[in-house]
């Protein structure tokens, strides 16, 4: 690396926010997976008019099992939101597999939503099983604790689906590239509509400036996913990075009966 290369890394990795800096991500938003392991954080939630009327936790942890790891994604109503929205939790869990060359495989993913309405309780839970070794995607689903259907899928040869949450983990620790401003990325994945992808799109600094929930700096990142998984009408979500990497800021568009939901890091372990 020349001289001059090599101060425009070291400029890049302390200004993310710089036209044309494409290492910068390499010296602080992607971590390999033993680095993010471990993270816990936790979000207030905002949607309508009010704030704070939710709270979210997100966290990367070990299972005991040599290479599995879980990840958990959980969001639930407070106060005056559970007599707006019912009082709600939903919940997102993924088993996963650390390979040798530092991505993670699905395992198994959960997704469940719990809520209380008018009264009454109801309970919904989506397990997929991925095998891999088979080419062969189990889905089950549950109703009030009792399974009422269960499908098995062909994985299409050449295709490698994960899971929204393993997804997220291995796009943060560099496995499908770098996070360069305006290219975008397509990840593998299954949904009710078939094996489709997740759209990754890294938006430019222009772009990430007329976001105005956002800071300027660090890196914005675009996502749609299928509507299904955070029952959204449009399946679109942000998250914003800051210059460590650390998931900050967030939005998820256009939730079915509540609009745009908004989440901001309120605490953080490690």
């Amino acid at each position: 690396m020349t001289r001059f290369r090599l101060l425009m890394a070291i400029f890049c990795s302390l200004h993310l926010s710089v036209p044309g800096c494409t290492w910068a991500i390499d010296f602080g938003i992607i971590k390999p997976i033993s680095q993010l392991t471990g993270e816990d954080y936790s979000y207030g939630i905002d949607f309508l008019f009010f704030t704070r009327l939710a709270e979210g936790e997100l966290r990367l942890v070990e299972t005991g099992e040599p290479d599995v790891l879980r990840a958990e994604l959980i969001g639930r109503t407070l106060g005056i939101a559970s007599w707006l929205a019912g009082d709600r939790t939903q919940t997102y869990s993924s088993l996963m597999r650390l390979l040798p060359d530092g991505s993670l495989d699905s395992i198994e993913h959960v997704s469940q939503i719990r809520k209380k309405r008018w009264g009454k309780w109801t309970n919904r839970v989506k397990i997929r099983s991925f095998d891999y070794e088979r080419g062969k995607i189990t889905e089950e689903k549950f109703k009030e604790g009792v399974l009422s259907s269960t499908k098995l899928h062909d994985i299409p040869d050449g295709q490698h689906p994960v899971d929204v949450l393993t997804a997220f983990y291995n796009l943060r620790a560099g496995i499908y590239g770098p996070l360069q401003r305006g290219t975008k990325i397509l990840i593998p994945t299954y949904s009710r509509k078939g094996f489709i992808d997740f759209e990754v799109r890294i938006l430019t600094v222009e772009e990430q400036a007329s976001q105005d929930y956002f800071p300027d700096h660090g890196l914005l990142v675009q996502v749609k996913v299928d509507p299904e998984i955070f029952e959204t009408n449009s399946g679109s979500l942000y998250v914003w990075f800051d210059k460590l990497g650390v998931p900050g800021r967030g939005i998820v568009e256009d939730l079915i009966g509540l609009g745009d939901v908004r989440g901001y890091l309120d605490k953080e372990g490690k």
